[in-house]
């Protein structure tokens, strides 16, 4: 699977309309940033962390991207206030798409339908999809189906057929179809939080938090109860200047109005940083 998905999605189609594909050294902003002004590209490939970095860069000017007419967002859900921050500044809309290593490119949303900000498209041709289990708000487990299905996992060996049920995919990814079809990512399956049987998706708590004034980013996670199953808890990593003495229930009172009262996290926890992985997820599974 090493680099298979990134193989087919950002070299071979672009060399198949003979393109010239530039490949940044490294996944840190510096290298980023040093191709997009070195070279004059017209279709930016990234992750919602490097365009965080754009956005929220003053030293960068607006007219930086000014030559790129396709900025697609994969790798991770894009927060809305990174895309809202980036069009903000460039002038042009984000491209959020939907990429799976063992399965390619199934969805991306090309609409330009403010309405549908936030989804990930529609289902492309050649592929099929499923949502399971699905809750009262028609959430539920996501299977793709289609060509150019990975071959096999290599270590631990595993085929594709052990791996698929009956051709389809299990994504891991919690979301829902709306009625025109477009796909609604909520979460991934492995990081909800069941308390007292209901669903708690992470992400849509820290969306919340990061946006009280004095937030600069958060982690919320499952801790352990004997009682509800799980409480939802919060890491945060305050703004400079308001994290000495910063009162956390207040961040607690901030979020109330905005979520469901069990969905507000028990406790908050002020840190200096978050561990991510490389390309700039948040390790949600070392919380405990």
């Amino acid at each position: 699977l090493s680099m298979s998905y990134h193989f087919v999605v950002t070299i071979l189609l672009f060399l198949r309309r003979s393109s010239t594909v530039v490949l940044c050294g490294s996944s840190f902003p510096e290298s980023f940033l040093e191709n997009i002004t070195g070279r004059k590209g017209t279709f930016l490939y990234a992750s919602p962390f490097h365009y965080h970095v754009l956005s929220g860069s003053d030293d960068l000017p607006p007219d930086l991207l000014s030559g790129v007419r396709l900025a697609v967002s994969t790798a991770m859900k894009l927060p809305q206030s990174t895309a809202g921050q980036f069009r903000e500044k460039f002038g042009f809309e984000l491209t959020e798409a939907y990429g799976i290593i063992e399965v390619g490119l199934p969805f991306i949303n090309l609409s330009g339908n403010p309405a549908k900000r936030g989804s990930v498209g529609k289902v492309l041709p050649d592929y099929d999809i499923k949502i399971e289990n699905r809750d009262k708000n028609g959430v539920g487990e996501l299977h793709v189906k289609g060509k150019g299905m990975f071959d096999a996992y290599f270590s631990p060996w595993q085929s594709r057929k052990d791996a698929l049920k009956e051709g389809w995919f299990n994504t891991g990814d919690l979301g829902r179809v709306d009625d025109e079809g477009f796909l609604f990512i909520s979460g991934r399956d492995k990081n909800v939080i069941n308390f007292a049987g209901m669903k708690i998706f992470p992400e849509e708590v820290e969306f919340v938090l990061n946006r009280h004034p004095a937030v600069k980013e958060s982690l919320v996670y499952g801790v352990p109860h004997p009682g509800y199953g799980e409480l939802p808890c919060a890491k945060v990593i305050f703004k400079e200047g308001t994290d000495s003495g910063f009162d956390t229930n207040e961040i607690r009172r901030f979020c109330y109005p905005l979520l469901t009262s069990y969905k507000v996290p028990k406790e908050i926890l002020s840190v200096k940083e978050l561990e991510k992985t490389a390309s700039g997820k948040l390790k949600r599974w070392k919380q405990s």
